[in-house]
């Protein structure tokens, strides 16, 4: 009887334990799924980020989170979610910075440096005057603007197929339904058909429900 019961509530809650699988140097990934009263995949993410958090504290290292993706439930479908992350000491975290913080600056001298030539080289302007200055700051300008228009085109396709995945699974969803609706509809009993006729002199009406 006790069996029985366990059983039943983890087919009410529906939930798996969060799977924790390396991607690689100190790549992580964690998978799970949400509960079976879960439509939105927020029980999912917070399932998969406590899970992170248990699995970071035996590396005695904090969490970085990576992208996290969550899907809703749908038809025959639990809601789940997907993070990636990565354990970080605090160290590590200072020296990630650091790193970011030497390698941007680094980017931003190469680009100086790129603006200058070409307006020196290809504008003609001569440095040290006013042309030459303006020529480098709109040259900084539109390096800018196109770097942030290509962060915006990068967010838009990872909007594009999640709505893709999302209008895919709803397509799958809704084939599925109308093939349980038909085979219902072929499988059913049918109803027993009633006969009735009423004769008048000669003539015979009947009719069939």
């Amino acid at each position: 009887m006790k069996l029985f019961v366990v059983a039943g509530l983890i087919f009410l809650s529906g939930q798996v334990l969060a799977e924790i699988m390396p991607q690689g140097d100190a790549d992580y990934k964690c998978q799970t799924t949400g509960g079976f009263f879960d439509f939105s995949p927020a029980g999912a993410i917070a399932s998969c980020k406590q899970e992170i958090e248990e699995f970071c504290k035996t590396k005695n290292a904090p969490p970085i989170f990576g992208k996290v993706i969550g899907e809703p439930s749908g038809y025959g479908v639990y809601a789940r979610a997907e993070i990636n992350f990565q354990c970080a000491s605090a160290e590590d975290l200072v020296q990630r910075q650091k790193s970011m913080a030497e390698a941007q600056s680094q980017q931003v001298k190469l680009d100086v440096e790129s603006s200058k030539k070409t307006c020196q080289e290809d504008f003609g302007y001569t440095p040290g005057t006013s042309e030459f200055g303006n020529c480098l700051m709109e040259l900084q300008k539109q390096l800018f603007a196109n770097r942030r228009a290509e962060k915006d085109r990068a967010a838009q396709n990872d909007i594009s197929e999640a709505q893709i995945a999302q209008q895919r699974k709803a397509d799958s969803e809704r084939a599925a339904t109308s093939a349980i609706q038909s085979i219902q509809k072929m499988t059913a009993p049918r109803t027993p058909t009633q006969t009735n006729c009423t004769t008048y002199g000669t003539n015979t009406n009947c009719i069939t429900r």
